[in-house]
C-alpha cells in the first residue's frame, strides 16, 4: 500500500471517487484489510466515497472550489446505476421500483439512486471455468450486456456531461470513475473526467485541482505509482 504515497504528496485532501474495495466481497478477507491499509495511509486526509462495489460508503458527493467541481462516482449518473451488470436482468423490477422513488434531479439524490440500487443488486457467483475465461463468459454472455456495455463505453462522455448540466448547472466539472476508461470529454463550458480503472492493466488518471485549475495526470506504476503526462488542464472558473 506504500507504493501509493507518491501520489499524495502534497495534497491537503485525498478524494476517492467510489469502488475503493469490494464491500460486497465475502469470499476472503483481503479486500478488507487492504481498505483498511489504505485509511491507515492517507488518515484524516482521506474522504471516501462510495460506488456500487462499495455502498456502504456514508458519503456519495464531493463538492470543491466553491461547487464549481462536483465528485462522485459515475453510477449516479444513469437512473438505473450500472445497465450493463449482468446481475441486472435479475434485479430488473426492484430497480425500476426504486428508480420510481426518487423524482428530484439533483446530485445528492442521484448518489443516493444509485447507493440504493447497489444494495439490492446481489453478486451472482462466476461460471465454473477456469481463470480468466470465467470472467469472459459473463463479459460475453448474454449478447445484450455486450452491447450495453459497448453502448456506455462510446457514449459516457456525453452521458456525465448531460448529468452534470441536469444536477448541478452552475458547475463546470464532473469526476468520476466507474467506467474503467480513462479521458476528458468537453462541451459549452462543462468538462466531464474519468479517472478509470487504478489496475496494473489500466491507465488510470488521477486529478489536482485547486482554486484556479483542475489538472489531470496519467498515473504510471514504474517505481512506485507516480502522477505522470499531464492530460489536461482546465480553469475552474471562468473569468
Amino acid at each position: 500500500m506504500a507504493q501509493l504515497a507518491p501520489l499524495f504528496e502534497g495534497s491537503d485532501e485525498i478524494i476517492f471517487a467510489g469502488d475503493i474495495w469490494q464491500e460486497k466481497e465475502h469470499r476472503s478477507e483481503r479486500p478488507a484489510r487492504m481498505f483498511s491499509e489504505l485509511r491507515e495511509l492517507v488518515g484524516a486526509q482521506g474522504i471516501f466515497l462510495r460506488g456500487n462495489h462499495d455502498p456502504g460508503m456514508e458519503q456519495g458527493i464531493a463538492w470543491l472550489a466553491g461547487k464549481s467541481v462536483l465528485v462522485t462516482h459515475g453510477d449516479a449518473v444513469f437512473r438505473d446505476a450500472t445497465p450493463w451488470s449482468r446481475e441486472m436482468s435479475h434485479h430488473r423490477k426492484a430497480v425500476e421500483e426504486i428508480v420510481s422513488r426518487y423524482d428530484g434531479e439533483d446530485a445528492q439524490a442521484c448518489s443516493d439512486r444509485a447507493r440504493d440500487i447497489a444494495l439490492t443488486i446481489k453478486p451472482l457467483p462466476l461460471p465454473k471455468l477456469p481463470v480468466p475465461f470465467n470472467f469472459l463468459a459473463t463479459a460475453l454472455w448474454p449478447p445484450s450486456r455486450t452491447l450495453e456495455m459497448f453502448r456506455v463505453w462510446s457514449t459516457m462522455g456525453e452521458e456525465c456531461l448531460r448529468f452534470l448540466e441536469r444536477v448541478s448547472p452552475e458547475s463546470r466539472v464532473v469526476i468520476c470513475g466507474h467506467f474503467h476508461r480513462a479521458g476528458s470529454w468537453e462541451r459549452e463550458g462543462r468538462v466531464a473526467i474519468n479517472t478509470g480503472s487504478f489496475m496494473r492493466t489500466s491507465r488510470p488518471w488521477c486529478v489536482d485541482i485547486d482554486d484556479e485549475w483542475v489538472t489531470a495526470r496519467e498515473v504510471t506504476f514504474f517505481d512506485g505509482w507516480k502522477a505522470g503526462k499531464v492530460k489536461g488542464r482546465w480553469i475552474v472558473k471562468e473569468s
